[in-house]
């Protein structure tokens, strides 16, 4: 029973201990993750912007061309106009989603300046518990002491009254060689190990 009662003590000291560490783990994780993505992002915005710097650039290579061709010919005019348009229609996208990475990149760098700062406040709160833990388990390693030793006197004073007790009803016998030091081994009387 004792055994059980120094368990519920080291449980109820541990309070809410493994709870605040694996938030405070997945935490650090979910930081972790968001910094992946956020590199993952911006390298695919950079890839992007590369393409269409040189996509911009095809464009205005290509207008040059044709009003360089004007002269020579009106159809193949028409024809690198209608090109040209088809190619902006293809731009516009692309500086939409540019701009919604702008919104989401500081969007994210928002979020990721909040999780730092939980982070930051979770491993404070880490080492307090860790602190609090310390103390804790000084204070069973006392506790346990201290019901080692109650053990330890309770048995003597039991053995004691044990002896007086079979001493009364049994005066005749003589109990000199029976002390809480010794044991039954094989039918013999024997120091305790």
């Amino acid at each position: 029973m004792s055994g059980n009662f120094a368990q519920d003590r080291v449980f109820d000291g541990l309070g809410d201990f493994p709870f605040a560490s694996n938030l405070a783990l997945n935490r650090a994780q979910e930081a972790e993750d968001l910094k992946a993505r956020m590199a993952k992002l911006e390298g695919e915005m950079s890839t992007q912007a590369k393409t269409f710097a040189n996509r911009e650039t095809a464009m205005y290579v290509e207008l040059g061309s044709l009003r360089q061709a004007k002269k020579d010919a009106k159809k193949a005019l028409q024809d690198k106009s209608q090109e040209a348009v088809q190619l902006k229609a293809k731009i516009l996208p692309l500086r939409t989603n540019m701009i919604e990475l702008d919104e989401l990149m500081v969007e994210m760098k928002g979020k990721m300046a909040k999780l730092e700062e939980r982070a930051t406040q979770r491993e404070v709160l880490l080492r307090q518990v860790k602190g609090e833990l310390a103390e804790k388990v000084e204070s069973f390693k006392k506790i346990e002491e201290e019901l080692t030793n109650d053990v330890v006197d309770a048995y003597g004073e039991g053995f004691q009254d044990a002896i007086a007790q079979f001493a009364c009803v049994h005066p005749e016998v003589d109990l000199t060689p029976y002390d809480e030091s010794k044991c039954v081994v094989d039918a013999q009387l024997v120091l305790a190990v």
